[in-house]
């Protein structure tokens, strides 16, 4: 019997702990930028309403100079939200600095200097993704063969290029 009250005792605190330890794995943790402004994660994405919940999952970032920093899952979105302000409801002179995660180092970079392969629309609704090269030469290899991907500048990317992404419909539980 007293044995069977230890065996109930430790099974109980293993429990405990093991849930303890998945809570602390998905706590929030926050990312540095470049800048040395964090982004605390879990975040939700402004324009698909994607969750981030690790530093895999954020593929660009806007720092305004209030000190807000705006993550993205994808860098379609980040130019579907630089590129709409009245949408959003920010304005542009407020953004301090932003970030692209490079497709080869996966380190964030600024856009300004990156060249970005627009490739083809690949979850139906959700129009075309993108990458980041730090160099032209490495994206036009990235889209050489695939006669439906562009290699853009940033000054080059427009809305129209990216489309308004269409946010997924919801299920109600």
């Amino acid at each position: 019997m007293k044995n069977n009250i230890l065996r109930s005792i430790s099974m109980i605190g293993f429990l405990f702990l093991m849930v303890g330890a998945a809570s602390y794995a998905y706590a929030a943790q926050s990312l540095e930028t470049p800048d040395g402004s964090k982004i605390e994660l879990p975040a939700t994405c402004p324009v698909c309403e994607m969750n981030m919940a690790s530093d895999a999952d954020v593929n660009a970032v806007i720092v305004f100079s209030d000190g807000k920093v705006v993550p993205f899952d994808k860098i379609s979105d980040f130019f579907r939200y630089l590129l709409a302000p009245d949408t959003f409801g920010f304005d542009p002179k407020n953004v301090k600095k932003s970030f692209v995660l490079e497709h080869d180092s996966k380190k964030l970079i600024e856009p300004k200097n990156a060249v970005f392969v627009l490739g083809p629309e690949t979850v139906p609704m959700m129009g075309p993704e993108m990458e980041a090269f730090s160099n032209k030469a490495d994206a036009e290899k990235f889209a050489s063969g695939a006669k439906d991907k562009k290699v853009l500048a940033f000054s080059q990317v427009s809305l129209q290029d990216v489309g308004p992404k269409k946010k997924m419909m919801k299920m109600k539980h």
